[in-house]
């Protein structure tokens, strides 16, 4: 009897494994004809038609590909509501059709009619589900782009329309009119109403220079704001506004007509500076890093670090350690001052004294061992970096240890070629 039950269990073991297996065997069903009869056969079928806009080389388009598009569910809903239509961009009919679809980006996913309307567009990669959602709205007479920037012309404006609206400008990738739009239609409202509840989702969302009168004002009457929302979300816009306009000015690159907005630049931190804002000064020290980093001013460098040190100006910032650390490494890699390699040797040592984490603490320690080195402490240099040693081996059996992986270059929102 016991043998018996056995044969069974591993039968419909097999069974249930079978079964598993076969569950997601039908996908999205692609036409590959010429256009003007997948028109056709939308028309006969009074279908609206789905278009993969996708390119050889873009890695999300092959993810939807195969994790999405192969999916039971997704392949359902597509084949039941739509003539599905998949094109290569720079192949075959590709080229032409893309600029009267405004192809900016891959993947690009139009919904068209039989008229060969572009109605609705979603660009980038998404789960199943939440591509299926935007998709469906498609589907709704007031929710697809086309219906959206047909209100919007007629001059509709009030505030959960415009959400809508802005939303699907990002959906489409149109980041420039986005901006634009959203610029105008924030800058239209009276400074009270963006401290009401129903305006909130679109400064949240789209209120994006911190440069404006009416992020200052928002600033300024937080408290207002918080009593509404409560304090950790306004702060975290706040917060989030001011460090992405950090972070532009940090990243950029000349060229191509591109000038760095030194006034803008010094504006921001400015309005910082007169600012209530009780992390200005955080944001301050971490701006000044990148800019002094910027022009090789190393001597204002140490002086903006050893500022946020002596006043722990970054002692609320999650980052706090790699702050100093990152410092310390640039450096170590770019001077050969005794003063200026002793400063950062200070900075190192606080980061790597403070840090608790291993797999951060290895990396730390590594930066004062370097920096021992270069000031001719070679023994405490040989010991730190025989504890940097033990620590990477102590988040290696933890499991968290930090692989770096290398750059590589990756299709998915490289804009569309012209």
């Amino acid at each position: 009897m016991k043998n018996l039950l056995t044969v069974i269990v591993l039968a419909l073991s097999g069974l249930f494994i079978s079964t598993a297996s076969m569950a997601q065997n039908r996908s999205v069903e692609f036409e590959h004809a010429k256009w003007d009869k997948v028109l056709k056969k939308a028309k006969k079928s009074n279908k609206l038609i789905f278009v993969d806009c996708y390119t050889s080389w873009c890695g999300p388009c092959k993810m939807m590909a195969k994790d999405v598009f192969t999916q039971d569910h997704v392949a359902d809903y597509f084949n039941a509501n739509f003539v599905n239509y998949k094109l290569d961009m720079e192949k075959g009919e590709g080229p032409a059709l893309k600029p009267g679809w405004k192809i900016n980006a891959y993947p690009t996913f139009l919904v068209i009619n039989a008229k060969g309307e572009v109605i609705h567009r979603v660009v980038g990669a998404y789960s199943a589900d939440e591509f299926i959602a935007y998709i469906k709205e498609a589907q709704s007479d007031d929710k697809n782009f086309a219906a959206l920037q047909k209100e919007y012309e007629a001059g509709k404006r009030d505030g959960e329309f415009m959400f809508s609206y802005l939303r699907s400008l990002r959906m489409a990738n149109l980041g420039k009119e986005e901006a634009e739009k959203a610029d105008v239609y924030i800058s239209s409202l009276k400074k009270e109403d963006l401290l009401k509840k129903e305006n909130w989702n679109i400064v949240k969302y789209f209120m994006k220079n911190p440069a404006t009168d009416e992020f200052r004002f928002l600033v300024k009457n937080r408290a207002k704001l918080a009593e509404v929302l409560g304090a950790e979300e306004v702060d975290a816009k706040i917060y989030k506004t001011y460090n992405k306009k950090i972070e532009e000015y940090s990243y950029f690159y000349p060229g191509k007509g591109r000038v760095y907005d030194k006034k803008g630049f010094d504006a921001l931190i400015t309005d910082l500076q007169n600012s209530n804002y009780d992390k200005a000064s955080e944001l301050i020290a971490i701006a000044l890093k990148n800019e002094y980093s910027r022009l090789n001013d190393w001597d204002k460098y140490a002086y903006t670090i050893d500022a946020a040190l002596d006043f722990s100006l970054v002692r609320e910032n999650a980052d706090k350690f790699r702050y100093f650390d990152s410092a310390a490494s640039t450096i170590a890699k770019v001077s050969k001052d005794k003063d200026l390699l002793l400063k950062a040797l200070r900075w190192a040592d606080y980061a790597a004294r403070n840090e608790t984490r291993p797999e951060h603490k290895s990396g730390y320690l590594a930066t004062k061992a370097n920096l021992l080195e270069l000031v001719g402490n070679v023994e405490e240099a040989k010991a730190t970096q025989s504890a940097s040693k033990k620590a990477d081996l102590e988040a290696e059996k933890a499991g968290t240890k930090i692989i770096s992986v290398p750059m590589i270059r990756m299709g998915g929102m490289k804009p569309a070629k012209k």
